[in-house]
């Protein structure tokens, strides 16, 4: 942030003036000719002097809302001023050939009560804005209707004989005025603002609630008002406040909710100029997405008569309860009666029972997306967000329709969950902030506007963030200042989104062209593909990927590739991956342990759930009792032999971890204490992970974590994991560090999960029985921790029929394939059905059922096998491509050096030509230059084997797209 050097407060009102004043009329767009206003200095809002002069948007962060820096940083407008613009929008539209921004928002320049109106501000950049003042005006007393020539001239509140219009003055004083203390004090909230090229009319909605009775809640109203002007700045002329569309079982949700309820609430203009309004609805449980009329000021289907109540407000018969310049009132209900709105066709719920507020609408790459906070009052919560191809079709939570997340709390979804909005947000409260609206800068590039509320009072302040389309349409929104505080520790801008590969369109990657699991230790170059085939509007091409991998510690690893940018797309589109890091012999001995705890007992099992980021286990305790020394046990029903612990923790709010951990292990029943810990430090801001090395204990039928902390706070574990020695075989089903899955388990009336098939007894089985009836096919699936050799699968279907079972196998390489058993008929209902298959060696085995009009109960499957050795080493070599340009054509030369510690035959093959190299010393390095003949070459790979006698390597080297002319 830059600010201007001697320019105070009254130098830039006065230097606005004068721009003003010596600018013809006729060169300026009307809007633009308005000075900006002059404010009271003791207005309470906060100011500044000098003005600053922005050039980015400034940097946040998320302390807590306890936190003294919390409510910063305030935004100064043009004089100094804390922008007013609250729960608002930008409009962007263009002047005299310039691209101007227009900020409506709520004025809290009085705080919650008594808001003066929607404020306007104008900017030509998004940094700097001028306050034009109030667009929308409210009052203070009705008086004002009658007394004030603005009220007069606008809304023609006098007859002919100067004498106030009564009825008329008594309604608009129901909407505008916000006095506290007057019996029926209203509010705007949420103000949004259409331009209508058809009309030439500006048209702002706003969520209009207040009082109905005296004393009464300030949200009993529950409408949307409208208003229209023939200038961006105003003046708008209230034209009607409605109730809107709801379903006709609109109390589905809760029998509270009262008919056309209209709250939190957005506007969105189509391509084709079609308008709608989205708005929460049945006490803020449904989210509605509605079509407006051709001039925006009202629905489509509307009625004469006021379709909620007439009649009177406390004493008086002078108030109805909507209001309508034209005398149409919307048609309430979708009962199917004459004129009625009819869903998927004039409305369309985007969620039903969400709870849901706050919504912000905005389209890329012909898909809709609507975000939406929890309704949580002023205090912030882990956002959310629907997608759908069709405005008025279904709408889904995220972009993946029916998976694990789409029906559960905003608040449940966990850090890259689909449908989770935000990441990197620690405190789970979108970076402390509630959405607006979203700024559109071009195709793909969004910015997020969010309120960072103090309770409606002036000095609430703006999260403005950046958000990227990634793969398959999904959004991430991440905060710039954390993310990267070496480059946007001071402030971001649009060039954030130069390498993060930025288009117009969606685009995908298939999940088979990753591999899903990779061996400890293994080369990201080696063990990851060069290329992606990337799908774009149906097409698919191979993209050149760069990978950020680590395959140094067991456990699951989060991958990154970096695609290369293409004729639709920047460079830097990333690829997000989880894959299972292995080796052969190890496998993680937690799981198949029997798990205690010092305290809450329930939840001790959540350590083992294979979740290192989600929610684990605490030692809380009521009363605000602070053990400070807990533990967690782990015991086998046979001797086992770990290796390495480690404890993952995770930030609960605060830094709650323990500041040593150590461990003990069982011996003849009783716990023995060892001289093996690890010290964590209470103050990281990243929640730490401790390694324990226990190589160097005997083998034992159990393990004890002891916690302990210095400080004053509950110690909170998300996971901990035991790596050692594998068994040796038998039902791989049963080995410890095995876990199991299946894609539809029985939950009605009881659950029978895909644990009950691998627990050893007959008597807790495996269902896919439903009610409705059960999905065809069904999956399970089986991760034994290591790599076994496996060859044939055993289990008895007890009810049900099932057709036939295929088997598939997920190899060394982490792809999967299908076995030589691909559809296996299944014996009848209680006869054993053995598959046999040619011998593979799997990292995991995946069985497919099928169930068409059936289901199947299965007690145990068995999978036999035995532990796989590991082969002898491959040859390693690092390999490079760079490209250059001879005489205007491409040449690529790859380069090959043999860091292995043996001599080496190299080959190096490209679409342009190949060499061999028959014997490279350790530690030499050899060249080829590959002429391709070509003034421009597409991005592809080259093929580079080693061998050494005993083994080959083949990798592919990634290189992007190059022109020479």
């Amino acid at each position: 942030m830059r600010v201007k050097a001697g320019l105070g407060i009254i130098g830039a009102l006065v230097a606005a003036a004068l721009v003003a004043a010596s600018t013809p009329a006729s060169a300026l767009p009307a809007a633009a000719a308005v000075v900006a206003v002059v404010t009271d200095p003791a207005d309470g809002v906060p100011r500044t002097d000098p003005v600053p002069l922005y050039d980015d948007y400034q940097a946040l962060a998320d302390p807590g809302a306890s936190a003294a820096g919390y409510f910063q940083p305030y935004w100064y407008d043009t004089q100094g001023r804390h922008i007013q613009a609250h729960g608002g929008q930008i409009v962007t539209t263009q002047e005299n050939g310039q691209t101007v921004y227009y900020w409506y928002g709520e004025d809290r320049t009085n705080g919650y009560y008594g808001s003066p109106g929607v404020a306007v501000y104008r900017s030509t950049d998004t940094y700097n804005w001028e306050n034009l003042g109030d667009a929308l005006r409210g009052v203070s007393d009705n008086a004002e209707l009658t007394t004030d020539p603005y009220f007069v001239d606008l809304y023609g509140t006098l007859d002919g004989a100067g004498q106030p219009k009564t009825d008329l003055v008594q309604s608009l004083s129901y909407y505008l005025n916000t006095d506290q203390n007057w019996t029926y004090s209203a509010i705007f909230e949420r103000p949004k603002v259409l331009y209508n090229a058809k009309t030439g009319k500006w048209v702002m909605w706003w969520h209009a609630d207040g009082r109905t009775s005296a004393g009464g809640s300030m949200y009993a109203r529950s409408m949307a008002a409208v208003a229209v002007a023939d200038s961006p700045a105003g003046p708008f002329k209230m034209t009607g406040a409605y109730r809107m569309y709801n379903r006709s079982n609109y109390q589905a949700c809760t029998t509270s909710a009262v008919p056309g309820q209209a709250r939190d609430m957005t506007v969105f203009q189509d391509a084709d100029g079609t308008a709608y309004i989205v708005y929460s609805s049945e006490e803020n449980n449904s989210l509605y997405v509605s079509k407006l009329n051709e001039d925006y000021t009202n629905v489509e289907h509307t009625t004469t008569t006021d379709p909620v109540r007439t009649g009177s407000f406390g004493g008086s018969a002078s108030y109805t309860f909507q209001y309508s310049e034209s005398g149409q009132y919307p048609h309430l209900f979708a009962d199917g009666t004459a004129d009625a709105p009819v869903r998927g066709t004039d409305f369309q719920i985007v969620k039903e029972c969400g709870h849901l507020e706050a919504p912000a609408m905005f389209t890329h790459g012909g898909k809709y997306y609507v975000l939406a906070s929890g309704a949580t009052s002023w205090a912030p919560n882990p956002q959310t967000y629907y997608s759908a191809d069709d405005i008025l079709g279904g709408w889904i939570r995220g972009v993946q329709s029916g998976d694990a997340y789409e029906n559960v709390s905003y608040s449940s979804i966990p850090e890259g969950g689909d449908g989770l909005l935000s990441v990197g947000d620690v405190r789970r409260t979108t970076f402390g902030s509630q959405s607006t609206n979203v700024l559109t800068l071009g195709d793909g590039k969004y910015v997020y506007m969010g309120d960072r509320w103090n309770e409606g009072k002036s000095d609430s302040t703006y999260v403005w963030l950046p958000i990227t389309v990634a793969a398959n349409g999904v959004l991430e929104m991440r905060n710039p200042a954390t993310e990267d505080p070496a480059r946007w520790g001071s402030g971001w801008g649009p060039s954030y989104w130069d390498d993060k590969g930025v288009g117009g369109k969606i685009w995908s990657v298939s999940d088979a062209a990753i591999p899903s699991a990779v061996r400890l230790g293994a080369t990201p170059a080696k063990a990851l593909p060069a290329t992606l085939p990337v799908t774009v509007d149906g097409q698919t091409h191979d993209v050149a990927v760069t990978w950020d991998a680590s395959f140094t510690a067991l456990g699951s690893a989060t991958i990154t590739g970096i695609l290369a940018g293409d004729a639709d797309f920047g460079p830097g589109r990333r690829v997000t991956r989880t894959v299972d890091v292995w080796d052969y012999g190890v496998t993680n001995l937690a799981p198949g342990a029997a798990v205690t705890a010092s305290s809450r007992s329930d939840l001790a099992r959540t350590v083992v759930d294979l979740n290192v980021k989600g929610k684990g286990w605490d030692d809380w305790l009521s009363g605000g009792v602070y053990p400070k020394s807990s533990w967690l046990a782990f015991d086998w029903t046979s001797t086992q032999r770990p290796r390495t612990i480690l404890v993952h923790t995770y930030r609960d709010g605060t830094a709650s971890w323990p500041s040593t951990v150590k461990v003990q292990y069982k011996a003849n029943g009783a716990w023995v204490d060892t001289q093996v810990s690890a010290t964590l430090d209470q103050t990281a801001t990243v929640a730490p992970v401790a390694t324990l090395d226990v190589s160097s204990l005997p083998a034992t039928t159990g393990i004890r974590v002891q916690l302990q902390t210095a400080t004053n706070v509950w110690q909170s574990i998300s996971e901990v994991q035991i790596w050692g020695d594998a068994s040796q075989g038998g039902n791989v089903c049963r080995v410890p560090g095995a876990s199991v899955s299946a894609s539809f388990s029985q939950t009605d009336y009881s659950a029978f999960p895909a644990t009950n098939a691998c627990d050893g007894s007959t008597s807790t089985p495996w269902s896919t029985w439903a009610i409705a009836g059960g999905p065809n096919p069904v999956t399970f699936t089986l991760l034994p921790g290591t790599a076994y050799e496996v060859s044939s699968v055993a289990f008895t279907n007890g009810e049900g029929s099932p057709k036939t079972v295929g088997v598939r196998y997920r190899g060394v390489d982490g792809v999967w394939r299908d076995t030589s058993a691909t559809a296996a008929p299944i014996a009848a209902a209680g006869t054993q059905t053995t598959v046999g298959f040619t011998p593979v060696v799997a990292t995991a085995v995946r069985l497919t059922f099928a169930t068409p009009s059936t289901y199947l109960k299965i007690p145990e499957i068995s999978v036999m096998g035995t532990l796989a050795a590991a082969p002898p080493a491959l040859p390693v070599v690092e390999a490079s491509v760079e490209q250059r340009c001879a005489a205007g054509k491409v040449v690529l030369v790859t380069s090959v050096t043999n860091t292995d510690d043996t001599v080496l035959a190299v080959d190096v093959s490209s679409p342009f030509g190949a060499k061999s190299f028959t014997a490279v010393q350790p530690g030499k390095t050899v060249s080829v230059a590959s002429t391709t003949k070509q003034a421009q070459v597409a991005a592809g790979s080259i093929q580079v084997t080693a061998a050494d006698g005993s083994g080959t390597s083949t990798s592919q080297v990634a290189y992007p797209a190059k022109s020479c002319g």
